[in-house]
Order: structure tokens, then C-alpha cells, then sequence
């Protein structure tokens, strides 16, 4: 399968750059330097994704994403909220309803806070998916009155995602009583070791595509062009080789050996290729608090 056909990123600065001016912190070393934790992630491992597994009781559990047209932007954006939920589920008691659904936040990303600029062709920017969870919301796989939201609806994403359409007004209302409560970009390894460190998962957009099949560590070669946003869960910085986690959203779409029982369709890219990845800044930390605090993230605490 051309799995390029997926790819939707915008590489646009000027969009970036107006939605980074609209944030407290605009990049997460200054969010990180407000509360002391500057560097703290360097030299240790972090894998958010296990708590994924944890809420979710077991791997197994885990839905693998398969975008079905250029979406992938609210692909990855759903997924960074997902693990923010499944790591609320595990310390903080929370309930687990159902996954994020992506559909509003393509249609919110490219409308509401993109005023239509992309037209009727598929994809968005990272910065303004960003943006729409923070200021609209999100909403997840149930029912809302007569739109339901359970299964993904490639035709409902392209619909509500044309330019005068948008996220039906009906459904704001239940979107914003799940806010994702800050953003900050995210523009180099150290920033993007703290944030995962610290609990916050990465959007991760740029136009490096990657190999189908993992080498014996589980890492994919830098290959192709994919105009694409994935998500970064889990990061090592303490191995000798050092890489960060990025999933998918192509199904199992890859194959090869594994590390850390990572979920299925990821892969991990070398320090190296992260930070070109980076150097596009469009890429995001997410977080469920006002600021980016440092999270317990000893899950052994929590089996």
C-alpha cells in the first residue's frame, strides 16, 4: 500500500508562529525553566505508552489507529491526548470511557482555528490541532445525541473539515468539558527528553519518512518524504543508542523486531533523526494542567 497517500502536515511557519505567540509558554524549555526541571529527562528512559496498557488492562487492549485519508494530523493530536487520559486513569482514579475521536479535531483544527485556509484538500498543521484541543476540546468514542462518534468516519472527517463547515455548534459544548489545558512547542532533544520525561506525549510532525521494517532494536532508517504527523510516546536517552518512540496511525503497517513491548505500528528513530524531525517546528507537548508540572511516572508505584 502507498501509505503516503495518508500524509496531510501543512508545512506552515507563519500559522505556527501566530499560534506559539498565543501560548504562556511558547516553547517547553520555558515552561520546564519555570518550574526547575530543565534537563531532567536527559540520561533516563520513559515509556508513556505503558500507561496505555495499564488503563486499558493490557496491550491487547490497545486499538492501533489506521487513518483512512489525510488526517493524520487529529491522528497523532488524539493519540497525545489519549495517553494524558490513560495516565489520569492509572494515579489520579479517572474513568476510561472510550478513545479520542479524531474526526472533530481535524474538523476544529482546519476550520475553527484555520479559518478554512486549506480549502478542500486533506491535512492541517500540528499548531492547530494544537491550539483546537486547548481552546475547543475533545470528544471521544460515544454517542453524542444523533451523531455518533463510535467507530472513525473518514467521509464525516472530510465533511465537517471543508471550510464554512466545522464542528457541528450542538457538539462544542461536550468538546470543552475535555480541554487539553496547555501546548508548547517542542524544538529540541532535550525539550522533547523533559516532556516525556515529565509526562507529556509529543505531536511530532515533518516531512521524514521512514522504513517499513524495524532493525533488531526496534528502530526504522530515516527513508522518503512523508508530509506527516505522528505522535512521540516513550524516549531513551540512558541506552547507548538513543531514540524516541513515534506511533503511527497506518494500523500494523510495519514490521520487525520490537523494544519495551512497544505498541504495534510504532517504531523508534535514532536522537539524530528526531532532532531533524524537530527542526521543523511543528511539533507539540500536550498537557491536562495549566503548565507542564513534572508527573509521577514510576508505574511500578501504580501495579
Amino acid at each position: 500500500m502507498d501509505f503516503t497517500q495518508f500524509c496531510g502536515w501543512h508545512n506552515n511557519p507563519t500559522a505556527v508562529k501566530a499560534i506559539k505567540a498565543m501560548q504562556p509558554h511558547a516553547v517547553f524549555s520555558a515552561a520546564s525553566d519555570s518550574i526547575g526541571t530543565t534537563g531532567s529527562g536527559l540520561g533516563k528512559r520513559a515509556l508513556l505508552y505503558e500507561f496505555m496498557y495499564k488503563a486499558l488492562n493490557g496491550k491487547q487492549n490497545v486499538k492501533t489507529r489506521f487513518q483512512k485519508i489525510g488526517d493524520c494530523v487529529s491522528q497523532g493530536a488524539a493519540l497525545a491526548v489519549d495517553i494524558l487520559r490513560a495516565w489520569g486513569v492509572v494515579v489520579e482514579g479517572r474513568e476510561w470511557v472510550a478513545e479520542t475521536a479524531t474526526e472533530p479535531i481535524y474538523a476544529l483544527s482546519r476550520v475553527e482555528i484555520g479559518k478554512g485556509a486549506l480549502g478542500s484538500g486533506d491535512g492541517s498543521v500540528g499548531a492547530w490541532a494544537a491550539e483546537a484541543v486547548r481552546q475547543y476540546g475533545t470528544l471521544v468514542r460515544i454517542p453524542y445525541g444523533s451523531f455518533d462518534l463510535s467507530e472513525y468516519n473518514p467521509a464525516r472527517a472530510s465533511q465537517w473539515g471543508m471550510p464554512r463547515a466545522g464542528l457541528p455548534d450542538v457538539l462544542e459544548p461536550y468538546a470543552r468539558e475535555h480541554l487539553v489545558r496547555s501546548v508548547t512547542q517542542v524544538r529540541t532533544w532535550t525539550e522533547f527528553c523533559d516532556a516525556i520525561h515529565s509526562g507529556y506525549p509529543v505531536t511530532i510532525a515533518s516531512n521524514q519518512g521512514f522504513t517499513e521494517t524495524r532493525d533488531s532494536q526496534g528502530f526504522a532508517k530515516p527513508s522518503g518524504t512523508w508530509a506527516h504527523q505522528m505522535c512521540a510516546t516513550a524516549y531513551d536517552d540512558l541506552s547507548a543508542r538513543k531514540g524516541g518512540l513515534i506511533q503511527n496511525s497506518w494500523g500494523a503497517w510495519n514490521s520487525g523486531p520490537i523494544a519495551y513491548d512497544q505498541p504495534e505500528g510504532s517504531f523508534w528513530a535514532d536522537k539524530a533523526v528526531i532532532e531533524r524531525m524537530l527542526a521543523a517546528e511543528d511539533s507539540w507537548a500536550f498537557s491536562d494542567y495549566e503548565g507542564f508540572p513534572a508527573k509521577k511516572m514510576n508505574l511500578g508505584d501504580f501495579i
